[in-house]
């Protein structure tokens, strides 16, 4: 199968030198695996001997049990004297006290380089309680829209790379194209098989779901049931179903318990557990008016466009968009900007999303036709932000509104 670079990759390579212990973290079949060779085929190019690196995967009971018996052993085992060696570990989530481990061999031997994957967080709190100031971590997520037009050839991934805009520059500079209608139906495509490599990469479309089929059973029997325990499989199944139906909207607990007959005390500890396994997005609202500014629930986004359309068994012919323009928008920018918010008042203004960095606050909104809301207008007037956002399908113009740049830009230069 044709090989798509991932983004990522570079600033991956340039920490392969250093002595800190790399962590790839990221949902089931996002490609953490092939990148774990392309970086293998890297370090040969770098003049590593093929011998001196060493692949091993923790799917694999007789090694996880080995390795956890005894570390240092099963490490020194595969290590070759008279030069650096380098470990890549695959599926660390399966082994227990992964964190106290890592440390121990970490501190141990300053001849390895070790390169870790794992399909949850992996009690990240643990890992990295035990490895401060020893881990780098990097999030691999589904392929992105510039990694998906990468896939579908070169000229659109460099019409993309001409019209993007980036939302942090003092100044958008904003480029029309005659192309919008094709990116427009890429993107639909996109936002209806989703972005895992084995499902953008196969051709037939009955295969497409097949495949998410199997990629959601091998998620729930893995992730959940293997890491949390069986008593968690159809409750996760039947939670899901529902969250889908609501995503982009603000959870109700209540609700919630309501309709997947799960306690509120079950639903406020899977949440969490399906964010950590990469299934979901939990995003916060922004507030700093505490009387008036909701501060509480939040809102969920599904990572995955085809797992959803799965979960919502749609007929994956005849999708209703509106939706997956709003997840879209809150992948791509949560690639860039960890902590995404939204905001709603209490007497329901509400922005779709809300970017912080540093001193500066960027209200972002998503619709299908360019209309700029008074919620959106009511935002501008209260925070008075240099900058704001207003994503739609076709429409491209730079409007000031309160002192305010508003972009009016498609959802494809994102």
């Amino acid at each position: 199968m044709v090989y798509i670079e991932r983004d990522i990759e570079k600033n991956i390579e340039k920490w392969l030198v250093s002595r800190e212990i790399l962590a790839l973290r990221g949902p089931r079949q996002s490609g953490k695996t092939t990148i774990l060779f392309k970086l293998k085929d890297r370090l040969k190019n770098k003049g590593a001997e093929d011998e001196r690196i060493h692949y091993i995967s923790f799917e694999n009971d007789l090694d996880k049990i080995k390795f956890q018996e005894n570390p240092k052993e099963f490490i020194e085992f595969y290590i070759k004297t008279g030069g650096k060696n380098y470990f890549m570990l695959d599926e660390v989530q399966y082994v227990k006290n992964i964190g106290k481990i890592l440390k121990l061999l970490f501190d141990s031997y300053s001849n390895i380089k070790i390169i870790i994957t794992g399909s949850s967080s992996f009690d990240l709190t643990n890992l990295g309680s035990f490895l401060v100031g020893r881990v780098i971590f990097f999030n691999i997520y589904p392929f992105n829209f510039a990694e998906f037009l990468r896939s579908k050839g070169e000229n659109y991934e460099k019409i993309y790379k001409k019209i993007k805009i980036e939302l942090l520059k003092n100044k958008i500079k904003l480029q029309k194209t005659i192309f919008l209608d094709q990116l427009n139906k890429l993107l639909q495509e996109y936002l209806t098989f989703g972005s895992y490599p084995r499902v953008v990469l196969e051709k037939d479309k009955k295969k497409k779901i097949e495949l998410l089929k199997n990629l959601f059973s091998t998620y729930i029997e893995k992730d959940i049931v293997g890491l949390y325990g069986i008593k968690y499989r159809e409750e996760v199944v039947k939670l899901l179903k529902i969250i889908s139906s609501a995503s982009g909207n603000i959870i109700n607990y209540e609700t919630l318990c309501v309709n997947s007959g799960l306690k509120y005390r079950e639903i406020k500890k899977l949440l969490p557990l399906l964010e950590d396994s990469f299934i979901i997005s939990i995003t916060k609202p922004f507030y700093k008016n505490l009387v008036n500014e909701l501060r509480k629930n939040p809102k969920i986004y599904f990572l995955d466009y085809g797992i959803k359309n799965l979960l919502l068994e749609e007929n994956f012919n005849n999708l209703k968009f509106d939706k997956l323009y709003e997840d879209f928008v809150h992948n791509e920018l949560k690639r860039d900007f960890p902590e995404i918010k939204y905001w709603r008042t209490t007497a329901k203004t509400e922005v779709d999303f809300v970017l912080q960095h540093k001193n500066d606050i960027t209200p972002i909104e998503v619709k299908v036709q360019p209309k700029i809301t008074r919620s959106f207008r009511s935002f501008l007037q209260v925070y008075k932000p240099k900058r704001g956002v207003l994503f739609n399908l076709n429409s491209i113009e730079r409007k000031k509104i309160n002192k305010c740049d508003v972009f009016v830009l498609p959802l494809v230069y994102i």
